[in-house]
């Protein structure tokens, strides 16, 4: 329903226009607007062609809006529109019959003639104004549409202003026109003028568009000019053609002032547009610079957030100034971070072979001068030089070296060349310095995006090994009938280097371990995966507490670094009588909790394994024995426990530790486990960050029982 009322809208100004045209054209065949005519039937027969002429203007509006209009279209369609409207016009003339001495038609036919005159001199002059208002209002702003549209509501005043009800019709002596009319047109012409002025259209045309333009411009310019002669009076050269004029006046002399007016600016602004683009011909080059700089730099700015390509970047980086004008040849010079950074490299070049200007000037000598004092350097005369006296073999003779600066460092020069001496004027020096900090920008986005890559690339390895591990820690717990246990690792970071495991040795009899490789990150993980397989493999060959740390000192001495050690803790317990041996090689002691609410520390002695690898080390490890009674529990950890920090700075510490275990004490292996953890996590705070692996294993003996001889 919408669309056909749509359609439908587009058709009533036409279809009104043609009603009112040919009851108006009736109207006054019949006598309506002859001199013995009433005031009102004259008021009537104005008022019918007001709106019947509106409906054309409309109709032409709704077919013609064009948002970025070519001004060589534009004139070429006035052009059109002249000779079209004259050929029918001439055609229109060859109806028989004219106007008496009196100025009264010979002919009933006349008036017909007439209104086919007026109508189409006011359809071209129409035409001729919505035409030139698409150029007029060619960006437009608030200021600019607000004149344009006081100049189409003047012209509408003047058509009211211009009466014809106190003269005879056909005379043309301008007295008739009265004071108002007058005023109506002075107001007319003024916003004529200030209209004309309008020609934003101009800069951005080529030479070759402002040649075509000037060519079809002046023809309107001749076209506009013969009709406004012919309509104002015929000369001796139109002597051939009647007095148009007598016809448009008798039919409405309104009218016939807004066709005048119309022409008229269509005359002015055509002539403005001819001498404007004759004046503006010389700065053509110049303003197709700045629009390619303009396009050069937002290229640029559209690569520094798409391309992740460096090679296609650093060729922009060279091309921009050259294609730009401002030079014919450039090159992009920074240090090589591979070979050192004192070393430098040309890499890119645009227009020259990098070789060769290399070869022909001291290119790190220039480069140093734009390090130093970070400004731009400018050789006007290569030969008068030292630095680029053999330029003229590389066609240098004029050279601009920009610094690529940044608040902390230089990134690099961007070299830009002539082949004139004196060639670099003051905005081509301006243009280069803005190319350069675009550069700057182009370049810390290659580095940023290729230190983000190497970053997505050591994250995702350093996932890989996090889950490699995680893996090396014990997927399940051993299961016993009469012990429970309990464990976790926590890394500082995505690798760690804390270690616990446990190991059935059989006969009832379980080992276990927790170690903290010295230092996090990587370094700590591989030997926390060194740690775990020579765990693997002793237990079973030296179970003995004092026997495997020995052991593992002496395999672990020779590959660890000098500032690496490992701290570790060691033993076994018997799941059926509960006897345990543990010793300890400088790790944080054991804590035994019993039942009743004791918790105490197991302080034995010994030194962190890879510290020493003589026999101090063995002669130095305490083996502690004892049995445990049910209810018991032994409980290991390393110093990332205790170590622990609340917003305050202060240590979790081996009391509350202490503390926390007790209280739990009447739980499982896992329930003080999971309870220790969340005291430690609420004692960090909500937002808890680790500064340190984390590990905590509980082991817990409920009494004398049948082994299950099972794994979890």
């Amino acid at each position: 329903m919408i669309t056909v009322f749509t359609h439908l809208k587009r058709w009533i100004p036409p279809v009104i226009f043609v009603l009112f045209l040919g009851g108006t054209t009736v109207f006054a065949f019949l006598g309506g607007i002859d001199e013995a005519a009433t005031t009102s039937a004259k008021i009537f027969h104005h008022t019918a062609l007001a709106v019947c002429f509106l409906c054309m203007w409309a109709t032409l509006n709704s077919t013609g809006n064009v948002n970025s209009p070519v001004p060589t279209q534009v004139f070429w369609q006035i052009t059109v529109a002249i000779i079209a409207a004259w050929i029918l016009i001439f055609m229109v003339l060859q109806i028989p019959g004219g106007f008496s001495e009196t100025h009264i038609p010979a002919v009933s036919i006349v008036h017909v003639k007439a209104a086919l005159l007026t109508t189409l001199f006011a359809g071209l002059s129409f035409i001729v104004i919505q035409r030139c208002g698409h150029l007029v209002r060619f960006r437009r702003t608030r200021q600019s549409e607000r004149i344009w549209h006081l100049l189409m509501l003047s012209i509408f005043l003047a058509f009211a202003a211009v009466t014809p009800l106190h003269h005879q019709f056909g005379r043309e002596d301008s007295g008739a026109l009265g004071i108002l009319g007058l005023v109506a047109l002075g107001i007319a012409v003024i916003f004529i003028f200030l209209n004309t002025v309008r020609l934003p259209w101009i800069f951005r045309l080529s030479f070759k568009q402002k040649l075509a333009t000037v060519g079809l411009g002046a023809v309107v310019v001749a076209l506009t000019a013969s009709t406004l002669l012919i309509l104002f009076r015929p000369g001796t050269a139109f002597s051939a053609i009647p007095n148009i004029n007598q016809y448009l006046n008798f039919y409405s002399l309104p009218l016939t002032a807004v066709i005048v007016l119309s022409t008229t600016f269509g005359f002015v602004y055509a002539l403005t547009s001819v001498l404007s683009l004759i004046f503006h011909l010389p700065t053509t080059g110049d303003y197709r610079r700045s629009v390619d700089e303009m396009a050069a730099i937002q290229a640029l700015s559209v690569l520094v957030r798409d391309v992740a390509d460096a090679a296609k970047l650093y060729h922009w980086i060279v091309s921009t100034p050259v294609d730009a004008g401002r030079g014919i040849a450039a090159w992009l010079m920074v240090p090589d971070l591979e070979s050192g950074f004192l070393k430098l490299q040309i890499i890119a070049a645009y227009n020259i072979d990098a070789s060769l200007a290399d070869a022909s000037c001291e290119l790190k000598e220039i480069h140093q001068d734009a390090v130093r004092t970070r400004e731009l350097v400018t050789i006007q005369d290569t030969v008068l030089d030292r630095r680029t006296e053999k330029g003229t073999s590389a066609g240098i003779r004029s050279l601009v070296a920009v610094p690529l600066t940044t608040s902390t460092e230089v990134l690099g020069t961007l070299f830009v060349s002539r082949d004139i001496a004196h060639a670099f004027e003051k905005d081509d020096i301006e243009s280069i310095w803005i190319f350069a900090s675009q550069a700057t920008l182009v370049l810390e986005n290659v580095r940023l995006l290729e230190a983000k890559i190497e970053q997505e690339r050591l994250t995702s390895e350093l996932n890989i090994a996090r889950n490699v591990q995680q893996r090396l820690l014990p997927q399940t717990m051993p299961r016993f009938a009469n012990l429970s246990i309990a464990a976790s690792s926590i890394p500082a970071h995505e690798v760690g280097g804390d270690y616990y495991d446990l190991l059935e040795l059989g006969e009832g009899k379980l080992a276990f371990i927790v170690a903290d490789v010295s230092g996090k990150g990587t370094s700590a993980a591989f030997y926390m995966a060194e740690m775990q397989g020579i765990f693997q493999a002793l237990a079973r060959l030296a179970p003995e507490p004092n026997n495997f740390l020995y052991h593992a000192n002496q395999a672990l001495g020779e590959s660890l670094e000098k500032n690496i050690f490992i701290t570790a803790i060691y033993g076994i317990i018997d799941c059926h009588s509960g006897e345990i041996s543990i010793a300890r090689a400088g790790h944080t002691p054991a804590i035994l909790a019993d039942k009743d609410g004791t918790a105490k520390l197991l302080r034995s002695s010994g030194l962190g394994i890879g510290l020493n690898r003589s026999k101090l080390f063995v002669e130095s490890l305490e083996v502690i024995q004892l049995t445990l009674n049910p209810g018991d529990m032994i409980v290991l950890y390393t110093d990332g426990v205790i170590e622990s920090r609340n917003p305050e700075d202060t240590d979790f510490g081996y009391d509350r530790l202490m503390e926390s275990i007790n209280k739990f004490r009447h739980e499982p292996a896992q329930g003080v486990h999971d309870s220790v953890r969340e005291t430690i996590d609420k004692f960090m705070g909500l937002e808890k960050r680790y500064d340190d692996d984390l590990t905590l294993l509980v082991i817990k003996w409920h009494g004398r029982a049948q082994h299950s001889g099972q794994l979890a």
